[in-house]
């Protein structure tokens, strides 16, 4: 669900930034390794860090025209703006160099798992919920469409969905820009089980998965509104325990900021940066999860590494469980 006029989402779910994004320092990448030591910093004396400097330098000294060059000439794909084709190029080169070399660093090493949790499977939810066109400080959101789409990380495919729609109890009637907005009709959550039942078959459906037991697996949103602001103040709401594999989760838009070094807009904005549209209908929870999934994938084509940066804080947990 996207951010509006309306205060529905965090402060970021709207597009950030102008036509085309700027350099972001939200992390090092391995064009900021150290080749020598200095103070402060331990030295970095293998070969292979000159190397991978030498990389990236050269990439960035080749014109956008050489880079997809190369691209089309390793067999990679050559769509999205400039700065993902030279990290994505980077990437490659930094491997190939990585997997050659008889017995490189630990820590270069590791940056080749781009799946270090050894997860099986990732769950990625987009909900949507009830709102106003100006919603009152004190509103409260309620699910009205929980859809989620295993991602098998082995295929790159996605393997499941699980999509219904939830009946609010506090709003049962949807505003007229709730409506516009998301596309779901009255009658479609006139017909829907409350969210306690919603999320009682959703259990089920993971269960009968082996997720959580036999497969490991990680939730990944567009941003933290879904987990922070949405399904946690529902399980408050409707009595349902906090289910625990969401209390950390995977931030798309963090970990593309992070990951490109740029940042990261909403999901439109993420799309055309890899080179692609929005396929579907906006602000259709499905259709919008569809989408945040097609550019996990080429996130991890690409090379990033999944790891968790969204965690619920511990003292609001421990609230919640003493309730």
């Amino acid at each position: 669900m996207r951010k509006s006029s309306i205060n529905m989402a965090c402060s970021s779910r709207g597009a950030e930034g102008g036509s085309f994004p700027s350099l972001e320092s939200t992390e090092p990448d391995e064009e900021s390794w150290t080749v020598v030591g200095h103070k402060g910093a331990p030295g970095r004396t293998h070969p292979l860090y000159k190397k991978v400097s030498l990389i990236n330098g050269q990439v960035n000294a080749w014109s956008v025209a050489e880079v997809k060059e190369k691209l089309q000439e390793l067999g990679l794909c050559k769509r999205g703006i400039e700065q993902v084709l030279r990290k994505r190029l980077k990437n490659v080169l930094r491997r190939e160099a990585l997997l050659k070399d008889p017995s490189p660093p630990s820590d270069l090493l590791r940056s080749l798992d781009t799946n270090p949790y050894h997860l099986d499977y990732l769950c990625l939810l987009d909900f949507e919920a009830t709102c106003e066109g100006e919603n009152p400080p004190d509103y409260i959101h309620e699910i009205i469409e929980f859809p989620v789409l295993l991602l098998n990380l082995k295929t790159l495919e996605i393997e499941a969905e699980f999509r219904e729609y939830c009946k609010p109890c506090l709003n049962p009637i949807l505003s007229p820009f709730c409506k516009t907005l998301t596309g779901i009709r009255q009658d479609q959550v006139n017909r829907a089980p409350y969210f306690s039942e919603v999320f009682r078959r959703f259990t089920v459906w993971l269960e009968s998965r082996g997720l959580g037991t036999t497969y490991k697996f990680a939730v990944v949103t567009d941003c933290p509104w879904d987990i922070r602001e949405c399904l946690f103040p529902q399980c408050v709401l409707a009595s349902v325990p906090f289910p625990n594999y969401a209390t950390k989760w995977i931030d798309m838009r963090k970990l593309f900021a992070s990951f490109y070094q740029m940042k990261s807009g909403n999901l439109a904005k993420m799309l055309e940066y890899v080179g692609m549209r929005f396929e579907g209908r906006e602000h259709c929870g499905l259709d919008d999860t569809r989408n945040i999934a097609r550019v996990v994938v080429q996130m991890i084509k690409d090379g990033c590494v999944l790891k968790y940066n969204r965690f619920m804080p511990q003292d609001v947990l421990n609230d919640f469980a003493k309730k």
